[in-house]
């Protein structure tokens, strides 16, 4: 086909209502700027532009959802076509252009995310790029998953204000805190602000699961541990639930085997969970009821055991205490 006989036929579709023949002519125009993109100038991107929006705004979601995914990573593609899928309200269409066009500038990005839903607000905040002026908008108005996506995207730039507002909420969002221990533009405050949402982690979670231990063990486990917590970790060694720690224990002990010094390697690699159950079990402490430390005297002394390698310091005091205490009465 001439070029004539090709802009004669894009002229005729423009005007059509025979809808097989827009898109048909959508994908060829479409397919003709993909291929000559790195080559043209903004005078002629800015031709594209005009044909491809007439012909794509009256197209099946399909269509458009298929033009988005080409134009998505072009640097260079036609401005006015991305805007308008990245306003449309299916997030199938917006999806792709919100995630990966460099044609979008912030003040899109700041009207997108003050005015559409939450899931073009999570597109957004996966953008290899974005501004402070973006990711205030998104930590104001974002649910939980943005919030999360946010957190650990590291090309995000977020402010000292957005920060505490993300840490304040991370206090009721363990998976939000997870993401937040990898960002490296903590201020201090909001990193003291972290270490005590670690320490309330780890006493909630050894009450819960340990419930024999005696309160002053709870105490001496919670300062040793916390500065694992709080340090990142490979996220795929970590359980998510010390029950599951436990089991990876109670599976290792009836194997090779466990000992003392695992509790410090553990701590040292940051599997606080695994450390944890590893100490109840050196304790033989029940994990559900029945009868604690409290009432068993000579439990004490394995559990100091355990938690040797933690460095505990005073913790073999306690026992020397309590016979004192005995002596005299």
């Amino acid at each position: 086909m001439s070029l004539v006989a090709f802009i004669n036929e894009v002229e005729d579709a423009v005007g059509s209502e025979d809808p097989i023949r827009r898109l048909e002519t959508l994908q060829a125009v479409t397919t003709l700027f993909v291929s000559q993109a790195p080559s043209l100038n903004e005078t002629h991107v800015g031709v594209f532009d005009e044909v491809i929006l007439r012909l794509s705004r009256d197209v099946e979601r399909r269509a458009r959802i298929e033009l988005a995914e080409r134009l998505a990573g072009i640097r260079n593609a036609p401005r006015k076509v991305v805007r308008d899928l990245a306003y449309d309200e299916a997030i199938q269409v917006a999806g792709p252009v919100l995630e990966r066009s460099p044609r979008l500038d912030d003040e899109d990005l700041v009207a997108i995310a003050r005015g559409q839903a939450q899931d073009h607000l999570l597109a957004l905040s996966r953008r290899l790029e974005l501004s402070d002026n973006v990711t205030d908008v998104l930590v104001e108005r974002g649910d939980d998953r943005v919030a999360r996506s946010v957190a650990e995207n590291e090309g995000a730039k977020v402010s000292e204000r957005s920060l505490a507002r993300l840490v304040e909420r991370a206090s009721a969002d363990a998976g939000l805190y997870d993401r937040l221990r990898g960002r490296r533009d903590l201020p201090p405050e909001e990193l003291a602000h972290m270490i005590e949402i670690a320490r309330e982690r780890v006493r909630d979670s050894l009450k819960h699961e340990f419930s024999g231990m005696v309160e002053q063990v709870v105490n001496i486990a919670v300062e040793q541990v916390t500065k694992a917590v709080t340090e990142p970790a490979p996220r795929a060694t970590r359980p998510h639930s010390l029950e599951r720690a436990a089991a990876l224990v109670k599976q290792k002990a009836e194997g090779i085997g466990v000992v003392e010094d695992d509790v410090s390697e553990w701590i040292k690699a940051g599997r606080v969970e695994e450390a944890l159950a590893e100490i109840a079990h050196l304790a033989d402490m029940p994990r559900n009821g029945g009868a604690g430390l409290r009432g068993d005297p000579p439990r004490p002394a394995p559990v100091h055991r355990a938690l040797g390698p933690l460095r505990l310091g005073h913790a073999k005091a306690a026992p020397q205490r309590a016979k004192r205490h005995a002596g005299c009465e």
